[in-house]
């Protein structure tokens, strides 16, 4: 039972608070971070009950969203404006987008609409980022044919520039594997202009690929605006919840400012338990790690 007496002592300390500073309110409140999250961490369960699976993902806090859905011209079936809205209406956006394609042959135009039709569906949806998703190693045969996929980065990254997009290109495993005496991966960044290609480190991809990331960042600085957070499995195969695996986050977020950072995203494959659990796990991490300041 409340008595008089507690009822007064309760008014009492929610006076005092409410008199407090305000700074020193918002230092005791927990900071928002801008943690984004790849929708491939949940594509079971969106194709289980997508309504329910996107309301849940911004329930347990995150609002900036990456697509991995595009497909003739629509995300998950919607129109690009309409699923703006739909998001919006849910107080999240869609701020990146999976995508790509091979390697271009010589004289193509059927590729280069594609990315002409890509690019304006992804500004149309309120994207800020349009990614290539992966590294066309079957294309690949020859250090020359590296070569001509940076061409071809930098060819869409001002197709990005001119509908106000950035373009980034996401690493696996296979451009960190030798051809030629060199690494296609460093020819990729050797070889694009940093202001028309950004890299999207995938954390975990670049650990089994054989590389720290933060070294990575030192030697090209100013080149990886855009990361994936994804741990890198103990045993060398596939994905884990972050802190449960080999990859550096502390050391490769004291790296943040010389690699350009602007935005990232959990990324989540292999999972410990359901994925919306595993998605909830990495998103307390990174409130929780000190080191992550936003």
């Amino acid at each position: 039972m409340i008595t008089r007496r507690d009822f007064l002592k309760t008014g009492v300390a929610l006076t005092a608070l409410s008199v407090l500073p305000n700074d020193l309110m918002a230092a005791s409140a927990p900071k928002e971070k801008a943690i984004g999250l790849q929708l491939y961490s949940v594509r079971d369960d969106l194709q289980k009950d997508f309504d329910g699976t996107i309301r849940k993902v911004i329930e347990i806090g995150y609002k900036r969203l990456e697509a991995a859905g595009y497909r003739n011209g629509k995300f998950y079936g919607k129109t690009p404006s309409e699923f703006k809205k739909y998001l919006s209406d849910l107080g999240a956006s869609l701020t990146g987008s999976h995508t790509g394609s091979g390697l271009l042959p010589m004289g193509d135009t059927k590729g280069w609409d594609f990315w002409k039709q890509n690019a304006a569906d992804t500004a149309e949806a309120g994207c800020k980022w349009i990614v290539q998703a992966g590294y066309p190693a079957k294309d690949i045969k020859t250090i020359d044919d590296v070569k001509r996929l940076a061409d071809q980065f930098n060819k869409v990254g001002e197709i990005a520039r001119n509908n106000g997009l950035r373009f980034a290109f996401h690493n696996h495993i296979e451009e960190f594997k030798m051809l030629e005496g060199k690494i296609p991966y460093d020819v990729l960044l050797d070889y694009t202009e940093i202001k028309l290609v950004t890299f999207q480190i995938d954390t975990a991809q670049m650990v089994h690929g054989g590389f720290q990331c933060h070294e990575y960042v030192k030697k090209y600085p100013g080149r990886f605006a855009n990361w994936h957070l994804k741990d890198a499995n103990l045993d060398g195969d596939g994905s884990t919840e972050m802190g449960k695996g080999k990859v550096d986050f502390k050391a490769l977020f004291a790296v943040a400012k010389k690699a350009g950072l602007e935005d990232y995203y959990v990324e989540q494959e292999k999972y410990n338990m359901t994925p919306l659990e595993a998605i909830k796990y990495d998103y307390d991490f990174i409130m929780k790690a000190k080191y992550i300041k936003w």
